[in-house]
């Protein structure tokens, strides 16, 4: 007989395929793309009131600073730490790291939590000088000088919530959830045309 654990294999499949191109682009023309960052996984960590034990744990348990307020930090096997909150933090890695992450869960205080929530957001990222442009028109944060790279804002996009975060100047990533996906695009694909 075979736990249910095991019988629990997450198919992952895309909601905004419908609306991507052939090349895999929800957006692309000059200055500007925008296209899905598939094979992510996402684990939820909520820590303990006490934040200087959490920040130990974490660094001993998967090698993960826990960053400070609206930042982010990435550790050497390429695992992002986004900081959500001050005792939420996401992990954002590849399917590939998921097992490593999740094997681990036992070293976890009881104080501590972490929860897979991988199923439940697409990653969008953006490349090109006329992105700030794109999202300006339908986002309540102002992109301009105040999303510098590692910094995590979560914010709206027209009616949407999403995590908007820098990892490089001139790349912008963004997390939608899937319910919200075909609303998103559509705002996406509607103002590119007005860009």
């Amino acid at each position: 007989m075979t736990s249910s654990k095991e019988n629990l294999i997450p198919k992952f499949a895309s909601t905004f395929q419908p609306l991507i191109d052939q090349e895999g682009y929800l957006v692309n023309q000059s200055d500007l793309s925008c296209h899905e960052v598939v094979g992510k996984s996402l684990a939820i960590l909520r820590t303990s009131k006490d934040h200087e034990k959490s920040k130990k744990d974490a660094k001993e348990i998967w090698d993960v600073a826990l960053p400070k307020e609206l930042s982010m930090t990435t550790n050497s096997n390429g695992v992002q730490c986004l900081w959500i909150s001050p005792d939420e933090f996401w992990l954002l890695h590849s399917q590939q790291q998921k097992a490593d992450i999740w094997n681990k869960i036992e070293s976890l205080t009881i104080e501590m939590s972490m929860v897979d929530n991988s199923a439940a957001y697409g990653v969008l990222e953006f490349n090109g000088g006329k992105v700030n442009k794109l999202l300006s028109r339908w986002m309540s944060y102002d992109l301009n000088g105040s999303l510098n790279s590692g910094k995590v804002v979560s914010t709206t996009l027209g009616q949407a919530p999403v995590i908007v975060f820098r990892t490089a100047e001139g790349k912008l990533m963004m997390m939608v959830r899937h319910s919200f996906s075909h609303y998103v695009a559509g705002l996406l694909k509607d103002s590119a045309k007005r860009v």
